[in-house]
């Protein structure tokens, strides 16, 4: 489940992040999506610290995958 939820948003979203990308430049862009993708591994880490929690793991993964595939687009 932790690897599906990452690979949802990412059927459709570089798809929009090209096109964003376009609008902002990929400088910008980059940095964007590094952050997402930091805050999401910050998330995720925090999760499975003592005690952990399963659903802000899965809310992580979703917000690391916002930002996964768009900088590979970039």
């Amino acid at each position: 489940m932790l690897y599906s939820i990452y690979s949802y948003p990412n059927c459709v979203l570089p798809l929009f992040g090209g096109i964003f990308l376009d609008a902002i430049g990929i400088r910008k862009g980059l940095i964007l999506f590094t952050v997402i993708l930091t805050i999401g591994q910050l998330l995720f880490a925090y999760a499975g610290s003592d005690p952990p929690s399963y659903h802000l793991m899965l809310a992580s993964r979703l917000v690391f995958g916002l930002g996964g595939e768009n900088m590979s687009v970039a």
